[in-house]
This record gives C-alpha cells, structure tokens and sequence, in this order.
C-alpha cells in the first residue's frame, strides 16, 4: 500500500468517525424531538394491524385511520379526566396522612434498628424519617408544576398524535420513513427490516398494554378486598411498572405490602402472599397467553435496557427501552443469519 492510499484511507476514517461523532451530539441536542419521533412510529406500528383489518373490513383507510385514532384520543381524554384526579388526590391525602402512618412506622423500624443493632450494622432511623418526609412534601409541592408541565407539553403530544396518524395514513407509512432515511442501494433491506420491526413491536405493544389492563384490575381487587387506602393509586403504579421486564411486579409490590403494613401487620402479610400469587398468575397462565409474541430477548438484555433507558430518558426511555432492544435485535439476527450463511 502507498503512502498516498495510506493517508487517503486514514483521511476517510478520520471524516468519517467525525461525520458520525457530529451526527451523535446533532441527535443528542434535539433527543426530545428524536423521541417524539421515536413514539410516533411505536404509536403507528402498534395500530397498524387494527388499520389493516378495518381497511379490509371495506373501510376506507382514512376512515379507519380516523376512527381508530379517534378511539385512541378518546381514552387517553377519557384516562387523564377520570384517573388522574383521583391518583393526584390520593397522593395528596397521603401526604398529609404521613404523620399517622410516619408513627406507626416509627415503631416498626425501631425493632429494626435495635435488631440489626444486635449484629452490629448501623441502621439510622431518623435519616430515613428525614428523607420519606422530604420526598413526599417534595411529591406534593411538584404536584401543581407537574400540572402546568403537562398543560406545556401539549404542543409536543399534538406533533407526536399527528405525526402517528400521518404514518399511518400512508399505505406504508413505517416502511417510506425507514428508505427516507436509507441510501437507494439500501432501500430493499432497509423495506424488509422495516417489515419486520413493525410486525414484531406491534403485536408485542398491543399484547403489553393489555396485561398492564389485565394487572391493574387485579391488583386494584386485591387492594379493595383487604381494604387498603389508595388503592387507586398503588394498583396504578402497579400496571404502569408491569412494562417494566421482571423488576415491575417487584416494584408494584413494595408500596402495597408496605401500606398494608402501617394499616395492620396481617394486611401486609396478606398482601405479599397475594402479590405473590398475582405474580405466579400473571407469569405462568396469563402472560404466556397474552405475550405470545413476546421480545424475544434474554432476561438479561432486558433489564439491562431498562436500566440504560432509565439512565438516558429517564420514565420515558423506560418506556422505549423494550421496543429498542427488539428493533436492535433484528439487526443482530440479520447479522447472524448473513455470518451462517457466509460460512
């Protein structure tokens, strides 16, 4: 190799490490807008299949796209009009609860302390009391700016609603916006993998958001029957986290075995035996039933894009971490099946 092609090559990869270095800051001052973008073509994946059967159904695709996203605004209208209320009361009613509760919890980790006392392991109650006071009036004053950040938001949920429809308005609105960002060498690959993703992410998001249903109701029943206060809130949170792979159940179980325990030591015990059995339930029988096209990723993938999602996009990259990983995931499996066949 010449030293002309050696300094050429070297001026290339130079450029090129540079190009994308630039492309990765560009991406990382505009990520709000990257995942709008992001949610907008999730939104569009996970209807297409009800779009798809409408139109065949003699619906013309307008009119389909209309009414399912029609639906689509009604319930979350319908959810923040309803539930948020009640979830933002309930929060505030417990905070000013705190001090009954902040008592009798008092007396349990005062057992605590003087047990791990005994072993010689510093447990320093008081710091504890001081930082769940500090949350939780940290909790109830944000209540009202977190209101008026919604209201600000808006603007940004109106451009990721329309910018779904417009997606799913076009015949193959997912599979033009993967060739509009691939070269035209590229644009049968980048059509086949566009294919792919929106059939895995959508019947995995539709199945997901039903067992989020399917938990919320049986956590509520079970909070309501051993009468837990905020049972609203806590059944909630319950089916909100169950996005989360294999740590969700454990986080939804913490708040309500701890509350049943300020309420009476058998409630709380009761409690976790029934989450417990919720748990086994949802796992076991339920969710193989309604996950059938699941990830299809190791537990440890998984979890460990949650984390990462949570490090990067905090409640929102939790969110996207999933579908990711299932979209990366079929780039490994082409580049697996291309390593096999070149062998």
């Amino acid at each position: 190799m010449t030293q002309e092609s050696i300094i050429e090559t070297g001026t290339k990869l130079i450029l090129r490490v540079a190009f994308l270095a630039g492309l990765a800051y560009f991406l990382y001052l505009v990520r709000n807008t990257v995942i709008l973008v992001m949610l907008s073509v999730l939104t569009a994946a996970a209807f297409y299949p009800l779009i798809d059967r409408l139109d065949r159904w003699r619906f013309s695709r307008t009119g389909a796209v209309i009414a399912v996203y029609l639906g689509f605004l009604t319930l979350i209208v319908g959810t923040v009009a309803i539930f948020i209320p009640l979830f933002i009361s309930e929060v505030k009613n417990f905070a000013e609860a705190w001090p009954v509760y902040g008592n009798k919890l008092s007396g349990i980790l005062s057992g605590l302390e003087h047990y791990f006392g005994s072993f010689g392991i510093e447990f320093n109650r008081e710091q504890l009391f001081t930082e769940i006071e500090a949350g939780l009036s940290q909790a109830a004053s944000n209540i009202v700016s977190t209101t008026v950040d919604i209201f600000s938001g808006l603007i940004h949920f109106f451009g990721y609603f329309f910018l779904a429809m417009y997606l799913s308005l076009e015949e193959n609105g997912i599979e033009k916006f993967f060739l509009a960002l691939t070269p035209d060498q590229y644009h049968a690959r980048a059509s086949e993998f566009a294919v792919r993703i929106r059939t895995r992410v959508s019947k995995w998001l539709g199945a997901q958001l039903l067992l989020m249903f399917i938990v919320f109701i049986i956590y509520y029943i079970g909070l309501s029957i051993f009468g837990v206060p905020y049972a609203l809130a806590i059944a909630l949170f319950g089916g909100l986290v169950e996005i989360i792979p294999y740590i969700g159940p454990i986080l939804a179980a913490i708040p309500a075995v701890l509350l049943g325990l300020l309420e009476a030591p058998a409630i709380g015990l009761s409690l976790l035996v029934y989450y417990v059995i919720a748990h086994q339930l949802e796992s076991h029988i339920i969710a193989p039933q309604v996950m059938k096209h699941s990830a299809g990723l190791s537990p440890v993938v998984l979890i460990v894009s949650v984390l990462i999602g949570l490090e990067l996009g905090g409640v929102v990259g939790v969110l996207l971490a999933v579908p990711i990983s299932m979209i990366a995931g079929v780039f490994v499996e082409d580049f697996l099946e291309k390593q096999q066949t070149n062998k």
